[in-house]
C-alpha cells in the first residue's frame, strides 16, 4: 500500500506535468495514470476501462453497477482509485461520499469475500488547492487523498526513511533530527493511518463499524501531517545544502 501511495503522489506531483495532453475532457489523465501505476506496481489483477464490477465482476447490494476508475489487487490488498482531473474546479464532499458509497455498496454485497482483503481507497487529484474540509473528510473515513501540494503520512514516512539512508554518518545532528522525525511520524501513523477495512469489518454474519476509529479529531491529524511535511522539506533542504 505504501508504494501505491508513493507512485500515485509521484504521478500527480511530477509525472503528469511532463506528459503531453490529449484532446479529451480529462486530457488523458485517467489513461495516463492507469498505465503509470500498472507499469510500476505489477499488480496481480487490474481493472479495465469502464469496469462496473469492482474489477472482479461483482454486483452491488443495491443491484446498481458502479464505475470505479482503477481497481487492482496485490496479494491480499485491494486498492480502489477514484481519479479527478480538476485543475480549477474543486473537490466536493459529494465526490468523497459518492466514492465511499460505491465501495460500501460493493462491500455489503460481497463482504464474505472482500473481508479477506485489506481494502484501501485512494482519491487522486491534480488540484493544487484542495480545501481543508475535504482533507479532514478523507482522514475521517480512511480515504487516502493524493494531491500534488501535500504528501500523505505514509509518503512522508517513505521519503524520510530514504533520506535518512542518504545522510552521511558524520552529519550527526542532521541524522539524529531525521531519526527523531521518523519516530514521530511512525507514532502518528500507528494511531491515525487506517483504511476502509479498519472501519468496516465483517464478523460472523454481520458487518460492523469500528466506531473508536472515528473518534479522532481530523483537524489535529491534518495539522500533524502538515507539520511533518514542512519539517521533511526543511530537513531535505538542509541535506541538499550540505551535499551541494
Amino acid at each position: 500500500m505504501t508504494y501505491a501511495e508513493v507512485f500515485s503522489w509521484l504521478f500527480v506531483s511530477q509525472e503528469w506535468n511532463r506528459l503531453r495532453r490529449m484532446p479529451i475532457p480529462d486530457k488523458g489523465f485517467e489513461e495516463s495514470f492507469r498505465e503509470y501505476i500498472y507499469s510500476r506496481m505489477h499488480f496481480d489483477s487490474e481493472s479495465t476501462v469502464r469496469d462496473m464490477g469492482l474489477g472482479l465482476s461483482y454486483s452491488t447490494l443495491s443491484d446498481t453497477p458502479h464505475e470505479l476508475d482503477v481497481v487492482c489487487t496485490k496479494g491480499k490488498e485491494l486498492l480502489v482509485f477514484e481519479l479527478k482531473h480538476y485543475e480549477v474546479s474543486c473537490l466536493t464532499k459529494e465526490i468523497v461520499f459518492t466514492f465511499l458509497g460505491k465501495v460500501i455498496d460493493f462491500y455489503l454485497k460481497n463482504c464474505p469475500v472482500l473481508s479477506d482483503f485489506e481494502v484501501s481507497m485512494l482519491l487522486v487529484t491534480i488540484n493544487q488547492n484542495v480545501d481543508d474540509s475535504i482533507r479532514k473528510l478523507c482522514i475521517t473515513y480512511g480515504i487516502k487523498l493524493i494531491e500534488p501540494s501535500q504528501m500523505t503520512i505514509k509518503v512522508i514516512d517513505y521519503y524520510l526513511r530514504d533520506l535518512y539512508q542518504k545522510i552521511l554518518d558524520r552529519e550527526v545532528e542532521l541524522k539524529q533530527a531525521t531519526a527523531e522525525l521518523i519516530n514521530r511520524v511512525g507514532e502518528t501513523m500507528e494511531r491515525y493511518d487506517y483504511s476502509f477495512s479498519d472501519i468496516f469489518r465483517f464478523r460472523g454474519a454481520n458487518v460492523e463499524i469500528d466506531l473508536p476509529l472515528l473518534g479522532i479529531v481530523p483537524a489535529d491529524v491534518l495539522n500533524k501531517i502538515r507539520e511533518y511535511y514542512s519539517m521533511f522539506k526543511a530537513v531535505k533542504q538542509e541535506w541538499r545544502s550540505k551535499t551541494s
